[in-house]
């Protein structure tokens, strides 16, 4: 029977292919957990749409990761954090302390992108690793400075 995936299924395919299996599979595995539905004419051109949708938004969402990675390229962040006499800083700089450093600046993204060579315990200046979607990358300038 031939069938349009609804979901990636590993050992038959992805998203949107038409396949061949096994009446027994579709009708008892496939249609009732709604992996899959019968490729008619219908569904086949649903899946087409579906298809060029998805890579649209993929390409668009490229743009914007490389727009990004470019603005954010040598960018200076200034932020400030409680520190003890010794000049340590209490709690460690997060990710998303980093992030909602950039969002002032006018540019959001997720705190997860953010990568660190060591942890920031301490003031100065530090440099920074955002990795953003689509394997593109861009180095920030952190400064902490005491509050």
């Amino acid at each position: 029977m031939k069938v349009v995936l609804l979901k990636d299924i590993t050992s038959y395919g992805k998203e949107g292919e038409t396949i061949e299996v096994p009446d027994g599979y579709a009708r008892n595995f496939l249609f009732p957990q709604n992996l899959a539905v019968q490729a008619t004419t219908q569904a086949m051109i649903l899946a087409k749409t579906k298809k060029q949708k998805k890579e649209k938004e993929e390409k668009k969402s490229m743009k914007e990761a490389g727009r990004l990675a470019s603005a954010l390229d040598d960018l200076e962040v200034d932020m400030t954090a409680k520190v003890n006499e010794t000049g340590k800083l209490y709690a460690a700089v997060s990710g998303k302390d980093i992030a909602e450093a950039i969002k002032a600046t006018g540019h959001k993204i997720d705190p997860e992108w953010v990568e660190f060579a060591a942890p920031i315990k301490e003031t100065g200046a530090f440099e920074v690793t955002i990795n953003l979607p689509h394997g593109f990358e861009a180095k920030i300038n952190v400064r902490v400075e005491p509050k």
